[in-house]
């Protein structure tokens, strides 16, 4: 720890760490994390097929072993199941941080333990923003979305659960993206390459899967989710809690599946839609909105608090 006491929250929050953020633990840890979020996701899914929420076709659609179409109703409960599947990321993140390194699941959430719903809120605003940004780009250049087959009542009805299991999936993946692990490696190491792009690149190369039948558009998508994975953690940076990048991963996820996504035809859960095509021949411009959104962050002009030194001077290491 410094020895002298750090005021800034980021700091803060990276002291909570250090008492045990031994490089095996870390390790462990994580391995843990994977171990009890595999075993959540088939425990999920069995129980969905055994309760008749997802039938055996929709399963293997999941998985890639079918290309069946799929009506409406069985997309929403594939799209729900398969987001839920990551609820395994905080049970996994609860059982790290109690068994290995005896602290409470608060001491990753924020540096004073407490779950800030103004920063959460300005998070959802930066997001809305971008999101905003993008769809106007789109118009602009002549490669706007197309009103999908959905009808305004359904998608009215199917909002509520949507919102609900998008929200606790994207605190999930913080827990684990832009908390357990960067905060341990900030324990252990001072320089950002470490803690910070590190991080950003594995929850990058997290969604390559999102796009399997089109390898150019799948490197896309680790490349944007890549920046804005770093985006979300500079909000981290900024304020030494995960509320505001929960609240960006939050608007971003939603709006995504519900306002402007992927054109899948009659089963689409978004009222516009885009074809890959489309979206492949706006991507520098929006690799360029989220490389903005990420300037915009570290910026002296976004709405958090100020920033500090990226590496932090007179630092013992925790024991090896």
């Amino acid at each position: 720890m410094s020895d002298t006491p750090d005021p800034h929250p980021f700091h803060q929050w990276i002291d909570a760490a250090q008492p045990r953020a031994q490089l095996w633990r870390t390790v462990v840890g994580l391995l843990l994390i994977a171990v009890v979020w595999f075993a959540w996701t088939l425990g999920l899914i069995f129980a969905s097929i055994g309760g008749g929420v997802m039938d055996p076709d929709a399963f293997r659609v999941m998985f890639g072993m079918a290309n069946s179409p799929l009506s409406y109703t069985q997309t929403i409960a594939i799209v729900l199941v398969a987001l839920a599947t990551l609820w395994g990321f905080t049970i996994g993140v609860w059982a790290a941080l109690k068994l290995l390194h005896k602290r409470r699941l608060s001491t990753l959430v924020a540096s004073d333990g407490r779950f800030s719903f103004s920063q959460f809120g300005i998070g959802c605003a930066i997001a809305a923003g971008y999101l905003a940004s993008s769809t106007v780009w789109s118009i602009i250049s002549g490669n706007p979305p197309r009103r999908s087959e959905l009808a305004i009542g359904t998608w009215l009805i199917a909002l509520g659960p949507i919102a609900i299991v998008v929200f606790v999936q994207a605190a999930s993946e913080e827990l684990v993206f832009r908390g357990y692990l960067p905060q341990q490696l900030a324990a252990r190491f001072t320089s950002p390459l470490v803690w910070g792009l590190l991080p950003s690149i594995v929850f990058g190369f997290m969604h390559a899967a999102n796009s399997p039948g089109n390898q150019t558009y799948a490197i896309y998508y680790v490349v944007i989710a890549t920046v804005m994975g770093m985006a979300m953690l500079a909000m981290v940076w900024r304020t030494g809690s995960l509320a505001a990048a929960m609240g960006f991963h939050f608007i971003n996820n939603l709006g995504a599946l519900t306002l402007a996504g992927a054109d899948s035809g009659p089963s689409s859960m978004a009222l516009f839609v885009s074809t890959p095509d489309q979206l492949m021949h706006g991507a520098s411009i929006e690799l360029l909105l989220v490389g903005g959104t990420l300037a915009f962050v570290l910026s002296p002009w976004a709405p958090l608090p100020k920033g500090q030194a990226l590496v932090r001077r007179n630092e013992t290491r925790a024991a090896p």
